[in-house]
C-alpha cells in the first residue's frame, strides 16, 4: 500500500471508529438513557396537539372518593351511573375498573349493562402473569372486554403498548374496534408489532367529569352523546402513570387508553423508522463524513458538524410532526462524535507528525543540542513538568539560536566571502564580504552580479548547469580593481534532510569568494542521518496487523451474538420449536412462490391441548411447561422432516404440511397426532392425560396472507372441538358461518334499542268448541336487511350472550300489556290467560320474581292471567332452586306450564313436588299422532298421568283436522296449532278474532 493510499483510508478511520463503539454502546444498553431523554424532548418541543373531541373522561377523583367513600366503589354506583346514561347515545363505554371480585349487585350491573349494549371493561394481568378477568355475570353482559397492561420503560414512561395479549386486544383498541364494526370504519393498527404511542398533551386538556358531579345531575346526560365515555381512577396517588407532559404531579392509568384511542382515531400514532437499514445506512455514513473532515480547516470542520447536527435535530422534529419517529439524540451523538473524532484525530496526527519531527530532529542535531545543553549537572531550559518533548524542542530551539549566532559571527569574522545560491538564482545566504565585494543582497539574483564584471553569459551559463547537475568547476581568478579574488563554486546537492516529513531540499551551490592573499578554505559537509527510520515502520505494521487481528476477532463475536439473537426471535425459548413469527415467514414463503403445478400442495394443522389448563392449575407452571416439552417432542415425531411444527402461543401448536397430495393425507395425520397424544405421558413421576383439537386447512388459491389461513384452521379448530370427533377439515361455509353468527350477535344487540322486535300471538282454543281461552307469545325480529329472521337462529345468540334476559323482560313487559287492553277492550272471555316462555337464564335470575311483581304492577295485569312456562331441562339443572322458584311464583298466584313436555330428561319425579298447573305435549308427538297406534298412546298416557294430576294437558301443533278429532276422542281440553289459527300480529287478531264485544 502506497503512503498516499495509506492517508486516504486513515480519513476514514474516526468515523468507522465511532461507528464501531455507537454498535457497542447500543448493544450494551449504554445509550438507553440518552433516547429516552431525547423521546421526552421530542413531545417538549413539538408541543401540545389537540385531543379528539369525541374522547370524554368520567373520573373517579378525589372529590368522589369524599363524597361516595373509599375505592372500591359499590357496584350500585356503576349500575346508577349506566342508568343515567341511557337517555344519550356514547358511541362507546369504557370501565378501566377491573371488576374481578364477585359482588351480589352484579347481576344488576350485568343486566344495565346488557341493555346499554355498548360497555366495555377492562382485564389485566398480575405481577406472576395470571390474568384478571371480571366476574361471570359482567363478562357475558358486556360487548366484549381489552386489557389494560402496560409495559413501563426505564425513563418511567409508557412509550408503546402491546395491541394484543392473550387474544385480549388493548382497551383504546377495543373501542375502536366496536366504532368501526357499529358506526364507521376505523382504520386499525397492525396487531403483529407494539403501538407506538403518540401523546396528544396533558390530562388536563382532555374533557374530563368527575363521578360524584354527573351521578348528582350536575352534569347533563347529552354531554356524554356521541362521545367515548372512559370511566377510571384520577385520584391523587392512585395509578399513577409519567406522560412527558405530567411529570409532576403525574397522570393517572386512563390518560394510557384515551392516548390510545386518540392515536387510532386521529391515526397519528407514531412509526417508528429507526430500522437495521436506517442503521446501517447511517453507520456507513460516518466513515465518509470523517472523510470529507479530516483535512478541512478547524472551522470548516466546526461548521461542517454543526450543519449536521441542526439539519438532523430539525429533521427528526419535522418527521415527529408527521407521526415518525426517528432517533435523535443517538444519531446526533454519533455526528457529534464523528466530527469530534475526526478534528481530534487531524490534530493528533498533526501532533503525531510534530512528534515524529522533533524526533527525527533530535536523534539528527541531539549531538549539537546535548552538546549546547551542557554538563549533566546543568537544569533544563524550562520546567520539568513541561515534559521531556518541550525540553527537547527547547534545546533544539536554542541549538538554532546559538548556531544561527555562531553562523553570523563565523560569517563576519572569516575572510572569505560566502553566498548560497538556489536553483532558481536566487541568494539566500550571503555574508558581509560577499555583499560587501560582489554588492548584492538576500533575495536578489546572482547573474546580474557575476556578468559580465566576473564572469561571461556563456561560462556562467554553462558552469551553473554543472553545478545544478552536481557536477565541479574549477576555481577561477579574477581581478577587480586591486584585488584578486579565487571563486569557488561547491554545489549543494548533499544539504541534509533530518526527517522524511520535511520536503526535499531544493538545488542548489555556494560560491566562496576569498582573497587570495589571505586565502583560507572553509568546507562544510553535511551529513544525513536516517537511523531508525526501517525499525519504526516495521513497528507500525505490527501494530496495524495486531489491531486487524483484534478487528477479526470482534467481527467474529459479533457474527455470534447476532446469530444467537436470531434463534431467540424465530425459536421458542420453553420448547425449541420455531415460534409463531418464524411459521408466519414460512408460510408466507409458501403462499408468495409462483403457482406451478408442479409444486406438491401444502396445509396448516392448528391444535390446541385439550385440559392443559387443568394440568397447569393442578400441577403448576412447572409440570405444565414439562408437558408442554414433551407434546412438542411427540408433535416433531409425528410430522416429516420437510414439514414444520411451531408453538403458536400458550398450549396452541401449528403444523405446515408441505408436501401433500391429498386432504385425506393431512387428515391422516391429525389423526396419527390425536393417537400419540392420548398416550398418557410420565411428568416427574405423574402420569397425566391430554389430547387435542385439530383445525386442518388446504392451500387454496384464494389465499393470499398466512394471517388467512392461520383463520380458517382456527375455525376448523373450534368446529372440531364441537364436534367431538377431535379434528375437522376447513369448509368454507364454516367462515360464512362464523361471520353470519357474529354479524347476527351484533345487530341483535341494537335490535331491541332500534325497536325491530315484535310479539305475535298464537291463540289457544277448546278442543270441544274451539274458544280462545288464551295466547301464547311468540317473540319476531323483522331485521331491516335479512327481513325475518328464524327464532332458531337468533334465540340460541340471545341465551349465549345473555340478551335474553333484556329481551325476555320486554316481552313479558308488552304480553301483560297488551292482555290487559283486551280485557278492557272486553274482547275476551274471562278467564282468558296470557301464555309466555322463560329462557333458562331468566330462570335463574335472582330477581326474577321481583320483576314479575313490578311488571303485572305497571300493567295493571292480575297475576292469575298469566301463565309462564319452562323448559324440562331446567328442572334437571338445579331441582332444588327450580322447586323453590316455582312455590315462590305459585304464592304470587302465577299459573306455571312445562313447555315440550317429553322431549326433555325425565322430570315425573318433580311432578309431586311442582305446583304445575299445564303440561303442553311437544308438537313432535301431535305431528306423529295419526301413524299408528303406539304413538297415539303414548299422548293417550301424557293426557291420563295430567288429568291425574289434576293438571291441564295443551296440545301443541295441530295441523289438520284428523289431530284434532284424534284429541277429541281422548278427552283434551285445550289446543294450540296453524290449523285452529297461526301466530299472527295483535291487529290482525283483533280484526279477525276477537271483534266481539259480547265476550264471544
Amino acid at each position: 500500500m502506497t503512503p498516499h493510499s495509506f492517508r486516504q483510508l486513515w480519513r476514514l478511520l474516526p468515523g468507522s471508529i465511532v461507528a464501531i463503539a455507537t454498535i457497542g454502546l447500543t448493544h450494551l444498553g449504554m445509550l438507553t438513557l440518552l433516547e429516552h431523554a431525547g423521546y421526552r424532548w421530542l413531545f417538549q418541543l413539538r408541543g401540545i396537539l389537540p385531543w379528539d373531541e369525541r374522547i370524554a373522561l368520567i373520573t373517579i377523583d378525589d372529590a368522589t372518593l369524599a363524597e361516595l367513600g373509599q375505592f372500591p366503589l359499590p357496584r350500585d354506583v356503576y349500575t346508577q351511573l349506566l342508568k343515567q346514561l341511557e337517555t344519550a347515545c356514547p358511541i362507546t363505554i369504557a370501565f378501566n375498573i377491573l371488576f374481578i371480585e364477585p359482588s351480589p349487585a352484579d347481576a344488576e350491573l350485568a343486566e344495565v349493562m346488557a341493555q346499554q349494549g355498548n360497555v366495555i371493561i377492562a382485564t389485566s394481568t398480575n405481577e406472576s402473569g395470571q390474568e384478571l378477568i371480571p366476574t361471570a355475570p359482567l363478562q357475558e353482559a358486556v360487548l366484549t372486554t381489552g386489557h389494560t397492561i402496560r409495559q413501563v420503560e426505564s425513563d418511567g414512561l409508557v412509550h408503546t403498548v402491546e395491541p394484543v395479549v392473550k387474544q385480549q386486544t388493548a382497551l383504546g383498541i377495543t373501542m375502536a374496534q366496536v366504532y368501526a364494526l357499529t358506526q364507521a370504519q376505523v382504520r386499525l393498527p397492525s396487531f403483529e408489532q407494539r403501538l407506538q404511542i403518540n401523546w396528544p398533551g396533558s390530562i388536563a386538556d382532555l374533557p374530563q367529569y368527575s363521578l360524584a358531579d354527573v351521578l348528582a345531575g350536575r352534569i347533563s346526560p347529552d354531554t356524554f352523546d356521541g362521545k367515548f365515555v372512559l370511566i377510571g381512577m384520577t385520584a391523587t396517588g392512585t395509578d399513577a402513570l409519567l406522560t412527558p407532559f405530567d411529570d409532576n404531579p403525574p397522570s393517572n392509568g386512563i390518560l394510557l387508553h384515551a392516548a390510545v384511542l386518540d392515536n387510532v382515531l386521529q391515526q397519528r400514532y407514531l412509526r417508528p423508522v429507526a430500522t437495521p437499514w436506517f442503521w446501517g445506512l447511517l453507520l456507513f455514513m460516518m466513515p465518509g463524513l470523517s472523510y470529507v473532515l479530516v483535512g478541512q480547516h478547524l472551522r470548516w470542520q466546526l461548521a461542517i458538524t454543526g450543519c449536521g447536527l441542526v439539519v438532523w435535530l430539525v429533521g427528526s422534529l419535522f418527521l415527529f410532526h408527521n407521526n415518525y419517529l426517528v432517533p435523535t439524540v443517538t444519531p446526533m451523538l454519533l455526528l457529534g462524535l464523528t466530527g469530534t473524532a475526526s478534528i481530534l484525530g487531524q490534530r493528533l496526527r498533526e501532533n503525531l507528525a510534530l512528534q515524529r519531527l522533533l524526533d527525527d530532529l533530535w536523534q539528527h542535531y541531539r549531538q549539537d543540542a546535548l552538546m549546547l545543553a551542557g554538563s549533566a549537572g546543568e537544569t533544563s531550559p524550562v520546567p520539568e513538568d513541561l515534559g521531556d518533548e518541550v525540553g527537547k524542542l527547547a534545546l533544539l530551539a536554542e541549538s538554532l539560536g546559538r548556531a544561527k549566532a555562531a553562523q553570523a559571527t563565523i560569517a563576519e569574522a572569516v575572510p572569505i566571502g560566502m553566498l548560497a545560491v538556489d536553483e532558481h538564482d536566487q541568494v539566500w545566504f550571503c555574508n558581509p564580504l560577499a555583499t560587501r565585494w560582489l554588492g548584492l543582497n538576500l533575495g536578489e539574483h546572482l547573474t546580474p552580479v557575476l556578468v559580465p564584471d566576473w564572469l561571461t553569459e556563456e561560462t556562467w551559463q554553462n558552469m551553473r548547469k554543472t553545478l545544478l547537475k552536481g557536477g565541479i568547476t574549477a576555481f577561477l581568478e579574477r581581478k577587480q580593481e586591486q584585488t584578486w579574488f579565487e571563486l569557488r563554486f561547491e554545489p549543494l546537492n548533499t544539504i541534509a534532510r533530518p526527517s522524511p516529513i520535511l520536503p526535499q531540499a531544493r538545488h542548489g551551490f555556494l560560491i566562496l569568494i576569498e582573497d587570495i592573499t589571505h586565502r583560507k578554505s572553509v568546507e562544510l559537509q553535511l551529513r544525513l542521518l536516517n537511523e531508525g527510520l526501517e525499525g519504526e515502520v516495521q513497528q507500525r505494521a505490527q501494530e496495524l496487523e495486531l489491531k486487524n487481528i483484534n478487528l477479526q476477532r470482534e467481527i467474529l463475536e459479533r457474527q455470534q451474538a447476532q446469530e444467537e439473537l436470531t434463534r431467540q426471535a424465530l425459536y421458542d425459548e420453553l420448547t425449541g420449536l420455531p415460534n409463531r413469527y418464524h411459521f408466519m415467514t414460512r408460510l408466507t414463503e409458501l403462499l408468495e412462490r409462483p403457482q406451478k403445478a408442479s409444486n406438491p400442495e401444502f396445509a396448516v394443522l392448528f391444535l390446541d391441548c385439550d385440559r392443559f389448563k387443568l394440568v397447569n392449575d393442578s400441577f403448576g407452571h412447572l409440570i405444565g411447561d414439562a408437558l408442554l416439552k414433551a407434546i412438542a417432542k411427540r408433535l416433531r415425531n409425528c410430522i416429516a422432516q420437510t414439514d414444520m411444527v411451531a408453538r403458536f402461543g400458550g398450549d396452541e401448536f401449528t403444523i405446515l404440511l408441505t408436501n401433500i397430495h391429498t386432504p385425506q393425507s393431512a387428515i391422516h395425520v391429525a389423526q396419527r397426532i390425536q393417537q400419540r397424544l392420548q398416550e398418557p405421558f410420565l411428568i416427574q413421576e405423574h402420569q397425566l392425560y391430554t389430547g387435542c383439537s385439530t383445525g386442518i386447512v388446504i392451500h387454496r388459491p384464494v389465499y393470499s396472507q398466512a394471517e388467512e389461513m392461520l383463520r380458517d384452521a382456527d375455525i376448523a379448530m373450534y368446529h372440531a372441538k364441537q364436534g367431538g370427533l377431535g379434528y375437522a377439515l376447513f369448509k368454507p361455509e364454516m367462515h360464512v358461518q362464523i361471520r353470519h353468527s357474529l354479524q347476527l350477535e351484533i345487530d341483535l344487540r341494537q335490535a331491541l334499542k332500534k325497536q325491530e322486535f315484535s310479539i305475535h300471538y298464537q291463540p289457544i282454543f277448546t278442543i270441544g268448541n274451539q274458544k280462545i281461552v288464551g295466547f301464547e307469545a311468540l317473540l319476531r325480529w323483522q331485521h331491516p336487511t335479512h327481513g325475518n329472521v328464524s327464532p332458531s337462529q337468533f334465540i340460541p345468540i340471545a341465551e349465549e350472550t345473555g340478551l335474553i334476559v333484556p329481551i325476555g323482560q320486554w316481552v313479558l313487559k308488552k304480553a301483560c300489556a297488551q292482555l290487559r287492553d283486551w280485557q278492557k277492550q272486553h274482547r275476551l272471555q274471562p278467564d282468558t290467560f296470557m301464555s309466555i316462555n322463560l329462557s333458562v337464564r331468566q330462570f335463574k335470575e335472582a330477581n326474577l320474581i321481583a320483576f314479575i311483581e313490578n311488571t303485572l304492577r305497571e300493567t295493571g295485569l292480575e297475576s292469575q292471567y298469566l301463565k309462564l312456562e319452562i323448559i324440562e331441562s331446567v328442572l334437571m339443572s338445579n331441582a332444588d332452586i327450580a322447586i323453590k322458584t316455582f312455590q315462590n311464583l305459585k304464592e304470587h298466584g302465577i299459573h306455571l306450564g312445562i313447555d315440550d313436555f317429553g322431549t326433555g330428561y325425565s322430570s315425573l319425579n318433580y311432578l309431586h313436588y311442582l305446583p304445575i298447573d299445564i303440561l303442553k305435549v311437544d308438537r313432535s308427538f301431535i305431528k306423529r299422532i295419526s301413524d299408528g297406534r303406539k304413538y297415539l298412546s303414548l299422548v293417550q298416557v301424557i293426557n291420563t298421568l295430567a288429568y291425574d294430576f289434576d293438571i291441564t294437558m295443551i296440545a301443541e301443533g295441530i295441523e289438520n283436522e284428523e289431530q284434532l278429532q284424534h284429541l277429541k276422542a281422548m278427552g283434551c281440553l285445550l289446543g294450540q296449532g296453524n290449523f285452529l289459527c297461526p301466530p299472527i300480529d295483535c291487529n290482525t287478531l283483533e280484526t279477525e278474532y276477537l271483534i266481539c264485544q259480547d265476550g264471544n
